[in-house]
């Protein structure tokens, strides 16, 4: 026995309910749409046309703030030579010394005259306080014997001199004379270097020479080309005249160095120069570059700014084109607002973005 369904349904209702899922599938889908994905949008903060402090390379070399050559100050046959090229000496420290033969017979001599002329004195003295002798009779021993006292302290004095003694602390940089060589009063021996102080000297570019302090307010860092080294400078003196052929300034920078590094002059530096920021005017307007400015259809000029997660549109005014940066001016401006610069030219307004930093 076949059963009858208890409500009955027309072949035609069936069809209309078919026929109506899928309307009412596309009615669902239209009332909530799928979100727009955000574009990855490059951005850099927006600068002022002045540039702010910044860091001038150039390149530097080492100079030598002392460099003495060194000569015994009486003449003589070098004996001894006590110190090697390259060494580090303190000051006092013996370098070299003379044959001091004939300056030990001077003194010998000048001391056996000077005690026999000291002894007559006396007993002339005694006569005199007698009233054997008149004053007269003793001026001229009074006299020789102030000589003889001379001449023995000028013996002992080249003796003294007939060592040679480091006048600073520093390095031994050249030997100019060898064992038993007979120089003269002011022939060199050797050259020495104070490289407790190094001098670095710079040429500077005429662009930087103008934007650079050159005085005591500058500030200088220098690296060492063959290692890691980092040396603080300070500003010396610098030249007023370029250089014959070159149209660069001489700057010379001071600094100390660490006592585990023996830098020597010639060494190559890169040398760090701060140039500090240019006061800014609001008429000045600011610089970014020329990808991120934008032109609408009405001729206008326009920026796209990164607002948590949004682009937003700023109206700009164009001032100047260098190169690839441009000069702008316009209302709600200023500094370090980040400012697509890449792909601008498809995004519109409240668009979802992903601002990233340009490296």
């Amino acid at each position: 026995m076949t059963s009858t369904p208890a409500f009955p349904v027309s072949k035609a209702w069936l069809t209309i309910i078919v026929c109506a899922l899928p309307l009412l599938g596309g009615c669902s889908s239209e009332a909530e749409p799928s979100p727009e994905p955000p574009r990855v949008a490059l951005v850099e903060p927006l600068q002022p046309a002045r540039p702010e402090a910044e860091a001038l390379r150039f390149s530097g070399v080492v100079q030598s703030v002392t460099s003495t050559q060194l000569s015994f100050e009486v003449a003589g046959r070098i004996e001894r030579i006590l110190i090697d090229e390259g060494a580090r000496v303190r000051r006092g420290q013996a370098l070299a010394e003379l044959d001091r033969t004939d300056y030990r017979l001077q003194l010998r001599e000048a001391e056996a005259r000077l005690r026999q002329l000291e002894a007559d004195l006396a007993r002339k003295r005694t006569l005199l306080a007698e009233g054997i002798l008149a004053p007269a009779a003793i001026e001229a021993l009074e006299a020789n014997t102030v000589a003889a006292r001379v001449a023995r302290d000028s013996a002992q004095r080249s003796i003294d001199h007939s060592t040679l003694n480091a006048p600073f602390d520093g390095v031994v940089a050249r030997r100019l004379a060898e064992p038993d060589m007979v120089v003269a009063v002011g022939t060199p021996v050797f050259e020495m270097q104070d490289n407790r102080q190094i001098e670095v000297s710079v040429d500077l570019p005429e662009s930087a020479a103008l934007s650079i302090p050159l005085g005591p307010e500058l500030e200088a860092e220098a690296q060492l080309v063959i290692a890691d080294l980092r040396l603080p400078l300070r500003y010396k003196e610098h030249s007023t005249q370029p250089r014959e052929g070159a149209r660069t300034y001489r700057l010379v920078l001071q600094g100390e160095p660490p006592e585990d590094y023996n830098l020597l002059p010639g060494m190559a530096m890169r040398v760090s120069l701060q140039r500090p920021a240019q006061p800014q005017t609001e008429d000045e307007g600011f610089r970014l570059p020329l990808s991120a400015l934008q032109t609408g259809s009405d001729g206008k000029h326009f920026i796209w700014q990164a607002d948590e997660g949004r682009a937003r549109r700023l109206t700009v005014q164009l001032q100047q084109v260098e190169g690839d940066q441009a000069l702008i001016r316009g209302e709600g401006l200023q500094a370090q607002l980040p400012i697509v610069v890449a792909g601008g030219s498809k995004l519109h307004e409240d668009q979802p973005i992903e601002a990233r930093e340009r490296n």
